[in-house]
């Protein structure tokens, strides 16, 4: 099982790698393929569009991909190495000694893959998981017939047989049985208790803290709290009438779950209509939603609004450095931008979509970006940018500390310039064009990829032409 995602990975790398060009020599064949230093500092290298590429900037961050087969991402400063294998099919990530990958409905998990002895999991939903718990024991269920799993979906260990005629189930110190799963269950506790047969009665109680009852639940359900400070008692009567009161505070229900009104000790909470109307304010928050037509909830460090909701949304964050902002109109609009409270510049973060014409992106004044299209409505969603944003951006603009530089379809036609006043272009095949920085004589151009080429610097000028016909003249 743990050899399975390697022979995997390996595969499509040494295949993928055949396919895929090199970063050296440097050459520009348009979208074809093409080789060089990017405006990030990376050996970088392209073929067919977006199907293949590499980088590496250095040996600490580096891709591979053949899309939509695979792509490969490793980054050692973090320790960290990713495939996706015909995403979403398959992914599987590398974290220091940790393992996880997923296939199909096929996962896997492994803490510690250096370790044979380690715990695992795998799972091949919904009918089987094996694995081996962290106290060294092995464990594995066929669904429904019967088995044992642990760290099932929040519980610690499941157990059942012929599901859902019994089901076991253990978290910390609780647990519960199952019969006819879920209508008859019994939790057992250091300090709870709990018994249902649902839906005709219910009791739960926390020593010391509280007590609960149902009879023919929603109908009629009572509760006792114990716990000192927030001592009471409440009822209610579904779905005509409720009421609890507490050393905390007091709560009315009318026709529940549409009208409540609650008072005490942290402020006031009325409900009118639910979910239509609701309000609250107290030390914490403030809340007031006519929903779906508006809604606001103000807090010490939030400010969130929306309107005809789930559609525009606006938030403004505070934080100890600096202030967060974003509005949203989904999924036409999107904007996010970080300022500074201190500083020369700022907003150091900037982000503004307009779905699907284009995005663009602003990291301090290190980075620049604008694409078009961008048809994914959410920001930098990272299997998305890996595997599919390459296939549909058309146009890309990005700006460096080193240049800037413009893309259309993949490099058939690109140009730019670098901070140092050197500059280039390509429209491939009909030209190129080059010229060195601001204190070189350098300067070329090329038609038709060598049918007619010229180049002067220093040590003088050069002629191509027919692509085998060259010729030097010296200063």
């Amino acid at each position: 099982m743990r050899t399975f995602p390697k022979i995997l990975v390996g595969g499509f790398l040494y295949f993928g790698c055949i396919a895929c060009v090199g970063a050296a020599p440097i050459y520009d064949y348009g979208c074809l393929a093409s080789s060089g230093p990017d405006l990030c500092e990376q050996d970088t290298a392209r073929g067919l569009g977006p199907v293949f590429e590499r980088s590496d900037s250095g040996g600490t961050n580096q891709l591979t991909a053949v899309r939509p087969f695979f792509v490969r991402e490793f980054d050692t400063r973090r320790g960290s190495e990713s495939l996706d294998v015909l995403w979403p099919v398959g992914h599987f990530s590398w974290w220091h000694n940790q393992t996880d990958w997923r296939f199909l409905s096929a996962v896997y998990h492994d803490p510690d893959s250096a370790d044979p002895a380690s715990a695992y999991r795998f799972w091949l939903l919904p009918l089987i998981a094996v694995g081996r718990s962290n106290g060294g024991e092995d464990y594995g269920a066929l669904f429904p017939l019967g088995g044992r799993i642990d760290n099932w979906f929040g519980r610690d260990r499941v157990e059942f047989v012929l599901f859902p005629l019994y089901w076991h189930s253990e978290l910390n110190d609780l647990r519960t049985d199952y019969y006819l799963w879920p209508f008859i269950s019994r939790t057992t506790g250091d300090d709870v208790y709990r018994f249902r047969v649902f839906p005709f009665y219910a009791r739960s109680e926390k020593k010391g803290v509280e007590e609960h009852r149902s009879i023919l639940w929603p109908f009629w359900s009572t509760v006792r709290y114990d716990r000192p400070g927030s001592r009471g008692s409440g009822f209610m009567l579904f779905p005509f009438y409720g009421h609890s009161k507490t050393e905390c505070g007091e709560t009315w229900m009318f026709l529940p779950p549409f009208f409540r009104h609650s008072t005490g000790k942290k402020g006031t909470e009325n409900i009118y209509l639910w979910p239509i109307i609701q309000t609250q304010k107290s030390k914490e928050q403030e809340k007031l939603y006519v929903w779906p037509l508006y809604g606001r909830r103000t807090t010490e460090r939030e400010n969130r609004r929306f309107w005809l909701w789930p559609f525009i949304w606006n938030r403004t964050e505070t934080r100890k450095d600096r202030d967060v902002n974003s509005v949203r109109v989904f999924p036409v609009y999107h904007a996010e931008r970080i300022r500074l409270k201190k500083g020369d510049e700022p907003v150091v973060d900037r982000y503004v979509s307009v779905w699907p014409l284009g995005s663009y992106e602003r990291k301090n004044d290190d980075y620049k970006r604008f694409r078009f299209p961008d048809l994914w409505p959410f920001r930098n969603t990272a299997p998305i940018e890996r595997n599919l944003t390459p296939w549909w951006t058309f146009y890309k603009y990005e700006r460096t500390t080193v240049g800037r530089e413009n893309d259309i379809l993949w490099g058939l036609i690109h140009w730019g310039a670098e901070t140092n006043g050197a500059s280039y272009g390509s429209v491939f095949p009909l030209a190129s064009w080059g010229r060195g920085d601001r204190e070189g004589q350098q300067k070329d151009w090329d038609f038709l990829k060598g049918m007619l080429g010229y180049r002067r610097d220093e040590s003088g000028t050069s002629w191509r032409l027919l692509y085998f016909i060259n010729w030097r003249n010296r200063p």
